[in-house]
């Protein structure tokens, strides 16, 4: 007999505000590892470089407006503390937002995604 399994389900908070209207989410950590290769011998080895945490994020927009000024935080080049809740851990980190989209199709809600670049950190 299977045993039941409950999984995590990712949650954000920007600046310390939990975002309630998040389509989806996804975190990709960069090493900024760089590949030293030699001529005749290929792959010799790796030098460490500065890495970083990229997230992406969609969203659902209210008809009372977006939940955060992502906009003028892109806009003015604000600093952004990002955390990331991934089961019993979590990803904190500061950057800033790279882009944002909003767009609607026909007979659909209006959506947006963002792109959040900042430090290198582990799940604490």
């Amino acid at each position: 007999m299977a045993a039941l399994q409950d999984y995590a389900r990712l949650a954000i908070a920007m600046d310390a505000n939990v975002l309630t209207q998040i389509t989806s989410i996804e975190a990709t950590w960069n090493s900024g590892q760089n590949r030293i290769d030699l001529l005749n011998e290929g792959l010799s080895g790796f030098t460490p470089g500065s890495g970083d945490v990229t997230i992406d994020v969609g969203y659902a927009v209210p008809i009372g407006g977006l939940e955060e000024d992502i906009t003028g935080k892109l806009a003015t080049g604000q600093y952004v503390t990002m955390q990331v809740f991934i089961g019993t851990k979590d990803y904190v980190g500061k950057g800033k937002i790279l882009n944002t989209k909003i767009g609607q199709s026909t007979n659909e809600a209006v959506q947006g995604t963002f792109q959040w670049m900042g430090e290198l950190k582990q799940l604490q």
